[in-house]
């Protein structure tokens, strides 16, 4: 199943909590396998968008993430950087909040 996600948000903007909240709403119930989740339209993603999305669905699949399958616009080169960066914190949990707090605590 394609997903899109400018289907979903009604906008090419997928920067704040609530659409992200949406885009998880609606991959939530398939297993990572049976969907393509599409940015084909998407000008702008902010991390916490895909915190919101991505990563809790990463969270709640991780034994079967890695086949997840993405869409990305060609000019959007960036794009799988953060949603890759996105997916392995939150695989990371308990280690990538403590990395957080101690560079927190360096400053």
């Amino acid at each position: 199943m394609n997903i899109n996600i400018l289907d979903i948000i009604k906008s090419d903007l997928a920067i704040n909590l609530t659409d992200g909240s949406s885009l998880y709403k609606a991959i939530k119930n398939y297993k990572p396998s049976e969907i393509v989740i599409s940015f084909i339209g998407i000008k702008r993603i902010s991390t916490a968008f895909l915190n919101e999305s991505i990563g809790c669905y990463a969270i709640n699949n991780s034994n079967e993430i890695q086949y997840l399958k993405f869409e990305y616009p060609s000019d959007k080169e960036l794009f799988s950087y953060k949603v890759n960066d996105v997916i392995e914190n939150a695989l990371m949990g308990d280690e990538y909040d403590a990395l957080v707090d101690n560079a927190l605590q360096s400053l």
